[in-house]
């Protein structure tokens, strides 16, 4: 089976695609400039290029010859690009009780959309539409809580295992978690401020002009982007930035491929796990860098690693990713699998809601709401889409409910890095182990709920997560 890293693409298509990736990003900023209706919702520029992208692309227009399974390509590589420009950023040595709470927040919701995809997976196929591939539901929490990235990924690598399309359908399902993160997410904000839920802000009318148009008109000085670590005579420290991300991702991939290398003839490659393993290459570059980012902190080189342009980097490739994953998305995948996805999203969504209406202010003793909207963007959509929703109820970030969300996602991949897994046990582990290819589907159900209480049980021993609301 073909992976993202054996997809054969020519110079030429290559550059091609990043023009018309570029040209869609900044269309998307004209859009969100002179368009009402997408600074109502604050819609990114990013979802907006993606759109775009799929409009004037092969499937309708013929505009653009982008091809989404190039697309998905980018996609796949994009993700661990930005784990690693986060990851060198800084590292963190206190993450105290608001990112852990955050952590356990994340991965029991993770729990929730994946038993309620698989379950709903395998009721249809006990009713309605018996050849479905039961692993569709497996996808939920990772598109919807963990990006279009990892959805692809994942999604991708099942597809030797039947699943016709798996990339797409990963990536269809972070598409849908964005509209719902602020389509819904902006209603929500508008009802939590007439209902006085809200800290800081006390009307819609208070968001700055410029976060609604996309364009800063300040004058100068302007913001800082970063500062300068190296000689400009002796390098752009730009390059230098870029070359030790680009240094990471040659020591992730070098990893990578002698872990598969040690596999060969042995039980693991026969189950497929070397296949798992490279999927999973964006776990083994966010190790990589936070041990490599220890190691420089303690040599004395740490102040050579600039956070404003590593943060830079990282929007920079997020937004490619992005833009790259809604393009990618097949109209005759999505129809095909309109009706399981419809289900899985409404109600994985719905769940996402009253579980963080019931659980935020039972978790934390300040900042509800702002905790509540930041979560619900980020686990239906990207970390941006909360951090985009908390900055509406907290303009400068002068709560800690940001820097909690950022971290609480780092807590949530440490602790939750069994659940990636899991989510494969029906593919590797179970697969050919039982007469029903879905008896390892419902164990695996079993396993996630079982899990869930664990997290629950875990979260509550250490005195974080009490069943009392906190409310005013």
């Amino acid at each position: 089976m073909i992976t993202p890293w054996d997809l054969t693409a020519n110079l030429k298509d290559v550059v091609l695609d990043m023009a018309w990736l570029s040209l869609l990003l900044i269309v998307g900023a004209g859009l969100r400039r002179y368009v009402p209706f997408f600074q109502r919702f604050l819609v990114p520029n990013n979802i907006i290029a993606g759109f775009v992208g799929l409009i004037i692309g092969p499937q309708l227009l013929g505009l653009a010859d982008i091809s989404p399974e190039r697309l998905g390509m980018y996609v796949y590589h994009l993700l661990a690009l930005t784990f690693i420009a986060f990851g060198l950023r800084q590292s963190k040595e206190s993450w105290g009780r608001g990112p852990l709470s955050m952590g356990f927040a994340f991965i029991t919701t993770y729990l929730i959309q994946g038993a309620i995809g698989l379950l709903v997976a395998l009721l249809l196929i006990h009713t309605f539409m018996p050849d479905l591939f039961a692993g569709i539901g497996l996808l939920v929490p990772l598109g919807f809580g963990m990006g279009p990235g990892l959805a692809y990924s994942i999604g991708h690598s099942w597809e030797k295992f039947g699943f016709e399309g798996g990339g797409v359908v990963g990536l269809t399902l972070a598409a849908i978690g964005f509209l719902i993160a602020y389509f819904v997410g902006i209603p929500l904000i508008q009802r939590g401020i007439r209902n006085r839920e809200t800290t800081l802000i006390k009307g819609l009318e208070e968001i700055d002009e410029a976060v609604r148009r996309g364009v800063l008109k300040e004058p100068p000085p302007y913001r800082s982007a970063g500062r300068l670590t190296i000689a400009s005579e002796a390098m752009e420290p730009m390059a230098f930035q870029m070359g030790l991300i680009g240094t990471l991702y040659l020591a992730t991939y070098a990893f990578t491929f002698g872990v598969t290398w040690l596999m060969r003839g042995t039980v693991l490659e026969r189950i497929d796990f070397p296949h798992i393993i490279w999927s999973f290459h964006f776990v083994w570059a966010a190790l990589i860098t936070m041990s490599a980012r220890k190691l420089i902190d303690k040599s004395g080189w740490g102040y050579l690693i600039d956070r404003g342009l590593m943060t830079r980097s990282a929007g920079l490739f997020m937004d490619y990713l992005v833009a790259a994953s809604i393009a990618a998305i097949s109209f005759n995948i999505v129809w095909a699998y309109r009706w399981p996805l419809l289900l899985m999203s409404l109600l994985a969504g719905l769940a996402t809601y009253a579980f963080h209406r019931w659980l935020m202010w039972r978790a934390f003793d300040d900042y509800h709401f702002e905790r509540f909207i930041g979560i619900f963007g980020d686990l239906t959509g990207t970390i941006n889409s909360g951090l985009v929703l908390v900055r509406i109820t907290d303009p400068h970030f002068e709560t800690p409910v940001a820097e909690d969300l950022v971290y609480g996602s780092g807590v949530a991949l440490l602790i939750g890095a069994p659940l990636l897994f899991v989510l494969t046990l029906p593919m590797t582990v179970f697969n050919g182990m039982f007469t029903s290819q879905l008896t390892g589907y419902w164990i695996t159900l079993g396993i996630l709920v079982a899990y869930f209480v664990v997290m629950m049980a875990i979260w509550r021993l250490t005195g974080a997560l009490r069943f009392k609301a906190r409310r005013k």
